[in-house]
């Protein structure tokens, strides 16, 4: 038996974003639950397609993309943990982006650098002193003060950032 890859549904995904970003009302209860695993799914099968065309963009659009990625990347880690912070909207929002990637990536040349784009989709990077977090570190998620809304999910080093011995790090967080 072989795998073949699954076809990018345009349509499908378009309408699915569309009818719940355009909502009257959030859905509740099992709607939302079949919702949110449905956004996950097109997330799912879009951010391949999308990385690799990453590799081939050039410019902002590239920059945007590996953006995009990094996000949906630390969205469906939120969604898989079953963080209350993982919304529907925020959800349906990334796969409309990642379709719009995915539907115009803009001029395309010969890939480049898609190593690069995927240790960048992996990684972590300190919400409190903008270091990185390494693999074998642990950490958490938190959210960040916003003046753009209500927060910002990120990630924090688990032990208090001055304690790390970084010599770049200046922060103090409270526990």
């Amino acid at each position: 038996m072989t795998n073949t890859p699954l076809l990018v549904d345009a349509d499908t995904i378009r309408k699915a974003y569309e009818a719940l970003l355009w909502a009257p009302r959030l859905p509740t209860g099992e709607e939302l639950d079949t919702l949110k695993k449905q956004f996950q799914g097109h997330m799912q099968l879009l951010m391949p397609e999308v990385q690799s065309l990453t590799a081939r963009m050039r410019g902002e659009m590239r920059w945007l993309a590996v953006h995009v990625l990094v996000r949906a990347s630390q969205l469906l880690e939120e969604y898989a943990d079953g963080s209350p912070a993982c919304d529907v909207y925020d959800l349906a929002t990334m796969s409309r982006a990642l379709l719009t990637l995915h539907q115009h990536p803009g001029p395309l040349a010969e890939p480049i650098g898609a190593d690069q784009i995927a240790e960048e989709i992996r990684r972590r990077v300190c919400g409190v002193c903008s270091g990185p977090i390494a693999d074998d570190e642990s950490y958490e998620r938190r959210t960040f003060v916003s003046n753009s809304g209500a927060g910002i999910n990120g990630y924090a080093h688990t032990k208090l950032c001055v304690d790390r011995g970084s010599s770049w790090c200046q922060c103090r967080r409270r526990v």
